[in-house]
């Protein structure tokens, strides 16, 4: 059978849409554990976030200013301009 590439995907979509538009009304019980683990969910799904932003920090960076125009890197300008050096005046 010949199939097109995405008629999976279509498939698939057209499935879970007809699903979700004809499912009876459930009139299920939430017992009070339920928003505690929703809530478990939520802040686990932020410390993921912040992991991943603390291990990408850089490339994040780099995306968002691309994003803004490009503006140049601190570490960079650093690197080109060092500091001056301060005399301690102690002369020889």
């Amino acid at each position: 059978m010949n199939r097109r590439p995405g008629q999976g995907k279509w498939l698939a979509s057209t499935t879970g849409l007809a699903a979700l538009m004809f499912a009876a009304p459930s009139h299920a019980y939430l017992d009070p554990g339920t928003g505690s683990i929703i809530l478990q969910s939520i802040l686990a799904g932020i410390a993921v976030a912040i992991g991943f932003l603390r291990l990408y920090w850089h490339r994040f960076k780099s995306f968002l200013s691309s994003l803004t125009g490009g503006t140049p890197n601190v570490e960079n300008q650093t690197e080109q301009n060092p500091a001056p050096q301060v005399d301690s005046g102690d002369q020889s």
